[in-house]
């Protein structure tokens, strides 16, 4: 079997460590850049992880998608895409990886936050494999080419949707060939029957805990201890997600273990916890993503009548925050 062959756009904090495990297991990677490209070119990527340990490669770096299609007459096996997902984004990454995708021989894979990301892809390319990822890896990026991954590490990965994968068929295989390729340069990675669950047990601290620390500009432990009832309310909004899940069919593994689980996460971390992404774009400056985080479970909230009054506010007042800080970066 031939070496395959990867190509990610995203090299921020996820695409670097996903990177380095695929590059790490012999796997031939292509990186986009943007900002990062002199510096990718020059120096490669440097990763501290509580897996990898201190781990620099250096994969071929493009400045664009028609770039890394000219590399070689090969198509790539799969195209990862590990950006922030941005609904309104133009162009958007559909577009901007079109010229890169086969038909018959590439598999898109989605490491993005959030739930309703997969069906543009699917859309537009309705014959290529679509592989949903959920990645539990907290990295920050330090410098522009380099990153700090903390805590655990775990990548999930499934088919979109679930029905099309046979365990026996092209599809199954293919997924387990892209979580081999992770598994052998190291990372924990598994595969599922139902990603969306999986996307939905992740949804439960990221659409309460991203939102209210980037309002609050408080990490979770810093939060925790602030007042008596800062517990209360963050339990209950997960509850919200859990209610919204439930009304899907997910009712069984969305539960009240999940949401006992993120809490007893968020206690048990070394102060001052951990800035997740929403507080981080904030802090930079950086547009949030709201709505694929919080917005549209509000809105499946609202269309199946199911009842989120924390969810509503805090997707109102992130969104009202997501705006402001767009305006500042219009204005310098």
């Amino acid at each position: 079997m031939s070496t395959p062959r990867v190509l990610i756009l995203g090299a921020g904090s996820l695409g670097i460590v996903l990177g380095a495990f695929l590059h790490k297991s012999g796997t031939e990677v292509v990186c986009v850049c943007r900002s990062n490209y002199e510096a990718a070119k020059n120096h490669g990527f440097k990763v501290k992880s509580t897996v990898l340990g201190a781990y620099t490669y250096h994969p071929q770096v493009v400045n664009s998608v028609p770039e890394a299609r000219g590399l070689a007459d090969k198509p790539y096996d799969y195209i990862v895409i590990a950006t922030k997902a941005f609904p309104d984004e133009d162009p958007s990454p559909v577009k901007v990886i079109s010229e890169a995708v086969s038909t018959t021989q590439t598999t898109i894979v989605l490491v993005q936050n959030g739930i309703g990301i997969e069906e543009a892809y699917r859309k537009r390319f309705p014959t290529n494999l679509i592989i949903s990822a959920v990645a539990y890896m907290p990295s920050t990026r330090v410098f522009s080419t380099e990153v700090i991954q903390t805590e655990s590490q775990r990548i999930l990965t499934g088919a979109y949707p679930s029905h099309s994968a046979s365990a026996a068929g092209e599809a199954g295989d293919r997924i387990r060939r892209f979580t081999d390729m992770l598994r052998a340069g190291g990372a924990q990675s598994e595969i599922h029957a139902d990603i969306q669950v999986e996307r939905w047990k992740k949804l439960i601290g990221n659409a309460t805990w991203n939102p209210i620390c980037a309002l609050s500009r408080c990490r979770d432990v810093e939060l925790l201890r602030i007042s008596d009832i800062s517990g209360d309310f963050i339990e209950a909004a997960m509850y919200e997600v859990v209610t919204v899940a439930r009304t899907l069919g997910y009712g069984d593994q969305v539960n009240e273990e999940v949401v006992k689980a993120q809490m007893r996460r968020s206690a048990v971390r070394p102060d001052p916890g951990v800035q997740p992404s929403m507080m981080a774009d904030m802090l930079h400056n950086s547009k949030m993503e709201v709505e694929v985080i919080v917005g549209n479970v509000v809105r499946l909230a609202r269309k199946n009548c199911v009842a989120v009054p924390r969810l509503q506010t805090l997707y109102v007042l992130v969104s009202g925050l997501n705006w402001s800080i767009s305006q500042k970066t219009r204005s310098g």
